[in-house]
């Protein structure tokens, strides 16, 4: 079985070197289309996100790893709204929004990942170029991309849980930091939403897996 370690540098560039506590991993917008439960569409378990035995992505189920992350920070909240008749005593209750929001710093840049959540065009050499290079093209949206994040972690006792969200847009809440050491930090947040193809209300918006013993 893939150790902790391995499953957290999976999908990181070599010469990547620090290991958060957790993984961020990604699938593509057309498994997104895909609403059943099945290993291309919702997984039915961490194994159809990851391959537990060496670590690596499910990519022929549509998950990529976004690469090396720090600070994935998962909320859950709700906001209430205070009837009043008067402005003496509260009549009732009620709710008004849920909240599910993750926040992440990107510290792996590749194109092909900036592309992600950036929404830009597929990455594409420069005709001509010396040195070789490659470029992506960012415009306004036509419209808005949803796809399914999943934060992976293995506990102390060598448990895999997985944090699956169903519905989701990956943004950007400002621009890049360029760091001393040479990293490029990049501030994101993910914020999920009820997919309203799921028949079951309570269903629609994330799943958590964890593994009934260790994997390590």
């Amino acid at each position: 079985m893939a150790t902790a370690t391995e499953i957290l540098q999976a999908g990181v560039n070599a010469d990547q070197f620090l290991v958060g506590p957790a993984t961020l991993l990604y699938q593509a917008v057309t498994n997104y289309n895909t609403s059943a439960d099945t290993a291309a569409g919702f997984p039915t378990g961490i194994e159809d996100i990851i391959n537990i035995t060496t670590g690596a992505a499910m990519t022929a189920n549509g998950w990529t790893y976004l690469g090396y992350t720090e600070n994935i920070a998962m909320s859950r909240n709700r906001t209430v709204v205070n009837l009043d008749a008067d402005q003496e005593a509260r009549v009732k209750t009620v709710h008004d929004v849920w909240e599910n929001t993750l926040t992440v710093t990107a510290l792996e840049t590749t194109l092909a990942k900036l592309t992600t959540f950036l929404q830009g065009t597929t990455s594409a050499a420069v005709a001509g170029s010396d040195p070789a290079q490659t470029a992506i093209y960012l415009g306004n949206s036509a419209d808005i991309d949803y796809q399914r994040v999943a934060v992976i972690f293995v506990d102390d006792q060598g448990a895999a849980w997985a944090f699956v969200y169903r519905k989701c847009n990956i943004r950007p809440t400002g621009g890049p930091t360029f760091t001393r050491t040479g990293r490029v930090e990049w501030p994101l947040e993910i914020t999920a939403y009820p997919d309203t193809r799921v028949t079951t209300v309570t269903q629609r918006v994330a799943r958590i897996f964890k593994t009934d013993a260790s994997i390590e």
